[in-house]
């Protein structure tokens, strides 16, 4: 608990969800708001969240082969990593789940570095900002069709155009740079060149680092190995759209669209601007930020105010945050394993192994 109180990231974090989520409550009517929510039917949250955890044992399925390269490891060892990694992502401030995930997967696996787990994280990542560019790219242009943004303002849309622009430059960026890495020795090499501008104690351990994050970017050496990462995210975004569509049915949504195949389209475009929005490490577990953006996205889709909201929500806490929270906290007392001590080791008077170093490598990084 401590960690917590002291860490002014997650004060921060706690203020941004604060913040957005009173100007959420602030701008609908909240009579309706709790009408919404109380009229709402539960049951369906039963098959969401089953579905949700279909969706993370294709994301399990999706490490095996990005970490292939470097170790053969079971879905089965991989799948409570990812959990817990999920849990740690939503209560812990700056996304350092993907830390805990490194970490914790390093000590369960001696063939994987911490470094190059992060690197297969930093993958997994891009796919993941890819996958859903690629979906909201098929969404759009058919809302748009149907008329559904006709109510949308000539500047909401070119603000939205631009801020998609700005993504997709930015995740094309990033992975440009990965794959140079991953397929260019000369590109290893400069960055290997460019440690010399660090102390002298640091050198080895910043070369061991990159050595070690490049060997976890063997599965971006080829273009059929992008596609299979491609096709292989697909499962898992659909599966989580499916936990929203299902939700859907819980608040009536389909009342607002002429047929269940514009209701799944709508929801599809959903989970990928409030996913896109909880990318920025700004608030604890997206929360806020989500709920806005999903609301508003549904807005403007001619869903009632108050509506949306709710479902915005009870989709994000109840389906997709509260769930996997329970079933990493079940894991994490299964596994007698310290959240805390995932996230911030504490120091030994032990020697270190090469996995503890990079990891107090990778966290001094962190806190710079």
């Amino acid at each position: 608990m401590t960690y917590f109180l002291g860490n002014w990231r997650f004060w921060a974090g706690v203020l941004v969800s604060v913040i957005t989520l009173a100007l959420l409550v602030l701008f609908v009517d909240r009579r309706e708001l709790w009408e919404a929510l109380r009229a709402a039917n539960y049951l369906y949250l039963i098959p969401a969240v089953a579905l949700y955890f279909v969706g993370q044992w294709f994301r399990a399925l999706r490490w095996q082969y990005l970490l292939s390269p470097i170790a053969r490891i079971s879905i089965a060892r991989l799948y409570p990593v990812i959990v817990i990694g999920y849990l740690a992502n939503n209560v812990l401030p700056a996304r350092l789940g993907e830390l805990v995930r490194a970490v914790y997967l390093a000590q369960r696996e001696d063939e994987v570095s911490v470094p190059a787990s992060i690197a297969t994280l930093s993958v997994e990542r891009l796919y993941d900002g890819l996958t859903l560019l690629a979906l909201g790219a098929v969404a759009a242009p058919i809302l748009l069709a149907a008329g559904l943004f006709s109510d949308a303002s000539l500047a909401y849309q070119s603000t939205a155009i631009a801020l998609m622009v700005g993504v997709v430059i930015s995740f094309a960026v990033a992975l440009g740079v990965l794959t140079a890495l991953a397929c260019s020795r000369r590109t290893v090499d400069w960055f290997l060149r460019m440690t010399a501008l660090l102390p002298a104690r640091f050198r080895p351990l910043a070369g061991e680092v990159i050595t070690a994050f490049v060997e976890g970017l063997a599965t971006l050496n080829s273009p059929r190995k992008h596609a299979a990462l491609f096709v292989s995210s697909l499962p898992i975004w659909l599966a989580e759209a499916g936990v929203y569509l299902i939700v859907a049915y819980s608040f009536n949504l389909d009342a607002y669209f002429a047929s269940f195949w514009l209701l799944a389209v709508a929801v599809t475009l959903v989970t990928v601007t409030s996913n896109l929005i909880t990318a920025i490490p700004a608030s604890i577990g997206g929360i806020g930020a989500f709920e806005v953006v999903a609301q508003q996205t549904l807005f403007i889709l001619g869903v009632g105010a108050a509506t949306a909201a709710s479902y915005s929500v009870a989709v994000h806490l109840l389906a997709l945050w509260l769930p996997v929270n329970l079933a990493g906290l079940a894991l994490l007392l299964w596994h007698n394993v310290s959240l805390r001590g995932l996230a911030a080791l504490p120091h030994t008077e032990t020697t270190p192994s090469r996995n503890d170093e990079a990891v107090s490598g990778v966290r001094a990084a962190q806190d710079d």
